[in-house]
């Protein structure tokens, strides 16, 4: 780790056949997202309660992004690989198809009429939960299936539940097609 400014730089690492993804302040490790510690508690401690919460959603915001990329990397390349963010308490909604525990999810996700797509993101949208530590991130874009001309618009939200480790795990994704 390197000294950079008031943070440390760490690397996202993530337990998947992919390469190592770099960014500064945060350390995702095996597929887990840990946002504990990712400033000096004296530089952290030292700043007034706006700037700690100015630093919180900065934080917040890096891992929403740093978490979509790494997902939708995986739906599309290695959808088996997604299983390393769920767990047996994980829950997705499918097109209004409720779906529990990480073997339903991800029998789901690869039984899926398609096996090829591309997905293109829009909009990112995160913000700390009331569950201690939580995320909220909702996500917009559009998603292409091989041999399709015409992209189809999606929406999906995602609740990162921190766990005893200081990682997070996907505890709810809930999907939809957005027709027009």
């Amino acid at each position: 780790m390197q000294q950079t400014g008031r943070c440390l730089e760490r690397h996202i690492l993530f337990n998947c056949p992919c390469e190592p993804i770099k960014i500064i302040i945060f350390l995702l490790c095996h597929s887990s997202y840990n946002l504990h510690n990712c400033c000096s508690y004296s530089s952290y401690n030292s700043q007034s309660p706006e700037g700690r919460k100015g630093k919180m959603e900065e934080q917040v915001e890096m891992v929403g992004k740093a978490f979509v990329d790494h997902y939708y990397h995986l739906f599309d390349n290695d959808r088996p690989s997604l299983a390393l963010l769920y767990q047996p308490t994980s829950m997705l909604t499918f097109e209004g198809q409720k779906i529990q525990g990480t073997d339903n999810i991800i029998a789901k996700l690869v039984q899926l009429p398609f096996q090829q797509c591309h997905h293109v993101i829009s909009t990112i949208d995160s913000q700390p939960s009331s569950f201690a530590g939580g995320i909220l991130v909702f996500v917009s874009g559009t998603l292409q299936l091989q041999g399709e001309d015409h992209p189809l618009r999606f929406s999906q939200m995602f609740h990162l539940i921190p766990t005893v480790e200081g990682s997070f795990f996907v505890l709810n994704d809930i999907f939809r097609l957005n027709y027009a």
